[in-house]
């Protein structure tokens, strides 16, 4: 090798180490800072999850500057001379382009938008599992959340329900579970096993029964399951702003400050985040797998706004809604329609990920990508934690 090779070598390699350090040093000092996240949702019905009109609830959050921000909006070009809403754009072709423009910008990355998207009819079956199935079999010492077995049996079941029994029947039955987990009166709860029996004398396959008579079992202890349960738990909008705080929390560990649109929900879970949000206990990550996630949440205040008064939650709505419609197309197969089509040439699914609440036909570990690596039980963890939680006086005043 010549010295003027050698040397050219040493300088690239010198260069090459400069830049990386360069890299590391931004990535740190990102990490000091405490940033404002602002979030808006799309879809929120409630505890209405089989609203058939709204399938899909989606939660956006993202950090953009207010000069960033009117950049973005300034894309839509919105008649409106208040405020951007998709709703509006959506319903003539000038306005859709707009949407268009603004969802492709450079400026919209994985680092300043985070995105969490639920198929509200297949939370209703999660939920069976995890408030049924998973107390019963957690009473019997069985861990169904190691190696992702809770994932794989909603899978399982959300697919072969309709497929091997009466799909009316299947959706009387889910019906009957919000009706019985809202209200929680004895007749709601005999309306869900009656509606579960007639969905397994339905089934057409006899091995299929089985796997029904594994929700029935869970009547000999429905009381204490639902003991601590609230209509809440059916709210797609609760889940999805922790699991934004643990995203966040994992880029800003220093902690953030949050500005959600108005949220009556949010609002009413206030002092739950505000124990999730205490300072004062100690760091620990909880959970298995890819998913894991460290309590506490790192949210410094939490407030809730009007649209009007931030362009942030404007372009969060438009990335939310965005995000909804394109999602509802999926779902429904309804996919020719020239909005769908062009947000569907923008790989929305690098802001998913797996932070979503939607179906799949994976049911081993490996597939799940949730294979069993330690770690603490989350429900066992978060129930202790909060039991020690004293409530963030910033999250509670704010």
């Amino acid at each position: 090798m010549s010295k003027n090779s050698k040397s050219k070598r040493d300088a690239q390699k010198k260069a090459k180490e400069h830049l990386q350090n360069q890299k590391q040093d931004l990535a740190t000092h990102e990490k000091q800072k405490i940033p404002t996240i602002f979030l808006d949702e799309s879809g929120n019905t409630g505890s209405n999850l089989l609203d058939q009109d709204q399938p899909v609830f989606t939660l956006a959050s993202c950090i953009f500057t207010e000069k960033d921000s009117e950049k973005l909006l300034a894309l839509v070009d919105s008649n409106s001379p208040h405020e951007a809403h998709f709703k509006n754009l959506k319903r003539r072709k000038s306005g859709q382009d707009g949407i268009v423009r603004l969802m492709s910008s450079k400026l919209l990355n994985t680092k300043n938008v985070k995105i969490n998207i639920f198929l509200k009819e297949f939370m209703v079956t999660t939920k069976i599992v995890d408030i049924l199935i998973e107390h019963m079999l957690h009473l019997m010492g069985e861990d169904l959340y190691l190696n992702g077995r809770n994932i794989a049996l909603s899978n399982m079941l959300y697919y072969c329900l309709p497929s091997f029994c009466d799909k009316d029947m299947v959706q009387s039955m889910y019906k009957s579970f919000v009706v019985m987990i809202r209200d929680q009166k004895q007749d709601d709860i005999d309306n869900f096993y009656n509606s579960l029996e007639k969905v397994k004398e339905s089934s057409s396959n006899e091995d299929f029964k089985e796997d029904i008579d594994f929700i029935m079992a869970t009547k000999n202890c429905i009381h204490d399951a639902l003991n601590g349960i609230d209509k809440f738990s059916l709210d797609p909008s609760i889940p999805a702003l922790f699991s934004h705080c643990a995203q966040w929390g994992d880029a800003y560990p220093k902690g953030f400050h949050i500005i959600h649109d108005d949220s009556h929900s949010i609002e009413k879970q206030r002092l739950l985040f505000a124990q999730f949000m205490d300072w004062t206990q100690d760091e620990v990550e909880v959970g298995y797998d890819r998913r894991k996630y460290n309590l506490p949440l790192k949210g410094k205040s939490l407030k809730f706004a009007s649209s009007k008064d931030y362009s942030q939650i404007q372009v969060a709505d438009i990335i939310a809604s965005s995000f909804s419609y394109w999602a509802a197309g999926v779902s429904r197969g309804e996919t020719e329609d020239y909005l769908f089509l062009e947000l569907n040439k923008l790989n929305l699914d690098r802001f998913i990920g797996h932070n979503k609440i939607w179906p799949t036909l994976d049911v081993t570990p490996k597939d799940l990508g949730t294979v069993h690596d330690g770690g603490l039980n989350a429900a066992d963890y978060t129930t202790f934690f909060l039991e020690k939680a004293i409530p963030n006086p910033d999250i509670v005043n704010t």
